[in-house]
C-alpha cells in the first residue's frame, strides 16, 4: 500500500505540475498575445480610416527687386520734372488704346524686371472750372476698380515745391492698386496709374507694390512744375 501510495502521490503530483506548467504557458500564451493586440490595435484601426488630404498653402515665386536708386528726369518738351527710380525707363506715348495720345506729354514709365508701368497722362488747365472737372473725372477713373477692391484709400498731399494731389490706394485684385492727381492748381495737370503686365493678384503682386510705393513717395516729394 506505501508503495501504491507513493506511486499515486508521484503521480498527482506530476499531473499537477504538469497542469500547473500548462496552465502556466497558457497563461504566458494569453499575456503575450493580449500585449501584441494592445500594441496593434490602434495601428490596425487607424489603417482603416481615410486619410485626411490638406492641400497645401499656395506659393508664390520670391521677387527679386533691384536696389534704391534715383536720377534727376524731365521729359522733353514737357513742363515738369522729378526723380525717377534708375531701373525705371520712360516712353512716351504713340498709342494710347490704338488712339493717337492728346498731349505730346503722355507717356509710360517702366519696370521691366517688375513686370509694372505707371502712366501719365498729361493736361493743361486753362480755367479755373477746368481743374474741377479734371479731378471729378479722376475720382471716376478710380471708382472703376472699386468692384474687385478690398479697400480704398485716399489722402490729399501738398509738398514744398507747390504741388498738390491726391494719393489714391485700391486693395484687392483692382486692375490698378495705385492712382495719383497731380497738379500745381493753375496751370499744370496730371493723372498717373500703376498697373502690372500680369491678371491681378494681390497676394502676388503685394510686395511689388510696397516696393514701387516708396518710388512714388520720392517722385512725389521731387515733383516739379516748371
Amino acid at each position: 500500500m506505501l508503495v501504491y501510495f507513493l506511486a499515486v502521490t508521484y503521480q498527482r503530483k506530476s499531473m499537477i505540475k504538469h497542469i500547473e506548467n500548462s496552465q502556466n504557458q497558457s497563461y504566458r500564451f494569453y499575456c503575450i498575445w493580449t500585449a501584441l493586440l494592445l500594441l496593434f490595435f490602434p495601428l490596425l484601426f487607424s489603417s482603416c480610416q481615410e486619410t485626411e488630404y490638406i492641400p497645401k498653402p499656395r506659393a508664390y515665386p520670391r521677387v527679386v527687386v533691384p536696389e534704391k536708386a534715383y536720377e534727376h528726369y524731365q521729359p522733353v518738351d514737357c513742363p515738369f520734372s522729378f526723380e525717377k527710380p534708375t531701373y525705371a525707363e520712360v516712353i512716351k506715348d504713340t498709342l494710347f488704346f490704338k488712339q493717337k495720345p492728346e498731349h505730346p506729354c503722355w507717356m509710360d514709365m517702366k519696370f521691366p524686371d517688375l513686370n509694372a508701368q505707371m502712366h501719365f497722362s498729361y493736361k493743361t488747365i486753362e480755367k479755373r472750372e477746368d481743374l474741377a472737372k479734371l479731378l471729378n473725372d479722376a475720382y471716376k477713373l478710380n471708382a472703376k476698380h472699386f468692384k474687385k477692391a478690398d479697400y480704398s484709400d485716399d489722402s490729399l498731399f501738398i509738398t514744398k515745391n507747390g504741388v498738390y494731389g491726391i494719393y489714391y490706394k485700391v486693395g484687392g485684385d483692382a486692375a490698378s492698386s495705385t492712382q495719383l492727381a497731380i497738379t500745381d492748381s493753375v496751370n499744370h495737370f496730371i493723372w498717373t496709374s500703376l498697373y502690372f503686365k500680369e491678371t491681378p493678384n494681390a497676394d502676388s503682386i503685394r510686395p511689388i507694390v510696397q516696393f514701387l510705393r516708396k518710388d512714388i513717395d520720392r517722385m512725389i516729394e521731387t515733383f516739379r512744375f516748371e
